[in-house]
């Protein structure tokens, strides 16, 4: 394919790096000194605006399969993809950082007939979901709910107290209906065989039905298993945390505080939101955080737009005695810094949002469910041909560290053990690393059907 890339800051990188091993990319910015970022890459880097005719055309904009535009500046990609659709790019992609472009969307496709955009991404309302799903599982760092929410993801972290640690998978009495499907020990995320070891500090991340998971909460988090009610502040109020409140407002048992220091902000918060308390003040202020009593929070959730700023508001939590903290991190070099310090939860708006471009491109026939890690595992939904022959899990030629959670046939979930056999017409869900996400892909790829 013949990929354009506007924008070389970080999301352009990560898409320059992902696509250029197998695509023509050329990446298009207007700042020449970006060029060494990428020399290591096989990318023709382009020196100019994305909003240029002239500079869409020295990248070959003509025969252009692919423009993906995620430059800083809302405008620049809503203008960079209405030009180069005109001049012939089959297909655009725009990255946004604001609501309001999201708002134009109707069931006309006016955005497609008016700017030539197929699809808008933006990460920060992504992002809002994921912490919304992470705070409605008292006791997990992630959570995700598949099959129309019949099969729930839940990721913990092991603290050395508990009864999984210094055993064997193998060895776990886990609830019927309940699998572990990957594990992050360090810096380092597999899927675990039977013989591996939980640790201190190791993130378990299990799969299995809604009946399975309440039977397995008691057991891995029983402090939080039995929480009726959370009490969650969020520190900034900006597009992350204003849409969250939003969603978190009216949610049963939750006491929501936000936190905000821009009067007209704390205004337009006050105004909209019905049952949550709003404070103007500043999030790394702890004077206001003691003062207002923030360390009875059952969950704090930073997401001002300044790393430092949500590393040193999460650290003032814990200290305070919070349970869980979540912390928005904007810069990929700073999130193993933000876990390595403690803090509970780090999330970047951009990591989930890029990979599913990746994966809706290089992807094949697997849907992408769920990023895990930052990228380094993914949850895959496979269709398993009409003809294929059915065949025990067991004996599958599965590729290394992947692993089948959970088979869906016919309205029924099973989770399953290695005698269960795999047959036509199931979809499969499906969790590996990132090196077994091409062998995955061609699972089937000789099993066309009948």
């Amino acid at each position: 394919m013949h990929i354009i890339i506007i924008g070389g800051g970080d999301i352009g990188y990560r898409l320059a790096s992902a696509f250029s091993v197998e695509h023509d990319v050329f990446l298009v910015d207007r700042d020449p000194l970006r060029a060494h970022r990428f020399s290591h890459l096989d990318v023709e880097f382009i020196a100019g605006s994305g909003t240029s005719p002239d500079v869409l055309r020295r990248a070959g904009v003509e025969k252009c399969d692919l423009l993906l535009a995620s430059a800083r500046l809302d405008e620049v990609n809503i203008v960079a993809c209405s030009i180069g659709s005109d001049l012939g790019a089959k297909r655009t992609i725009c990255f946004v950082t604001k609501e309001d472009l999201l708002a134009q969307r109707s069931g006309d496709d006016s955005l497609h007939r008016n700017f030539g955009i197929d699809e808008i991404i933006w990460p920060e309302a992504r992002l809002a979901a994921e912490i919304e799903r992470i705070i409605m599982a008292p006791g997990a760092v992630d959570a995700e709910l598949f099959a129309g929410g019949r099969i729930e993801l839940l990721e913990f972290r092991l603290d050395a107290n508990s009864p999984f640690v210094g055993r064997e998978v193998a060895s776990l009495a886990l609830p019927a209906g309940v699998v572990i499907i990957a594990l992050k020990h360090e810096h380092a995320t597999l899927i675990p065989r039977g013989q591996t070891v939980l640790e201190p500090g190791d993130k378990v991340v299990l799969m299995g039905t809604r009946d399975g998971m309440k039977r397995l909460r008691p057991i891995i988090a029983p402090a939080s298993s039995d929480a009726g009610s959370q009490m969650v502040t969020i520190i900034g109020g900006g597009d992350v945390g204003f849409r969250l409140a939003q969603s978190l407002d009216e949610a049963d048992g939750i006491r929501l505080v936000v936190i905000e220091r821009e009067r007209e902000r704390g205004e337009l918060l006050a105004a909209t939101l019905r049952n949550a308390l709003i404070l103007r003040g500043d999030g790394t202020d702890l004077e206001l955080l003691e003062s207002e009593e923030i360390g009875r929070s059952d969950v704090l959730v930073s997401v001002i737009d300044n790393d430092e700023r949500n590393l040193l508001a999460s650290l003032l939590g814990h200290q305070l005695g919070v349970r869980k903290v979540i912390t928005r991190v904007s810069k990929p070099s700073n999130h193993h810094l933000f876990e390595r310090v403690g803090i509970d939860v780090a999330l970047s708006a951009r990591g989930a949002a890029v990979t599913s471009v990746i994966h809706g491109i290089d992807g094949g026939r697997a849907s992408l469910l769920a990023v895990l890690e930052e990228g380094q595992a993914r949850v895959l939904e496979l269709a398993v041909p009409g003809g294929f022959t059915p065949t025990a899990v067991r004996d599958l030629e599965l590729p290394p560290d992947s692993i089948i959670g959970t088979i869906l046939r016919e309205g029924a979930v099973v989770v399953p053990h290695g005698d269960d056999r795999v047959q036509g017409g199931d979809r499969l869900l499906v969790c590996c690393t990132e090196p077994a996400v091409r062998g995955v892909h061609g699972l089937f790829a000789g099993d066309t059907g009948p």
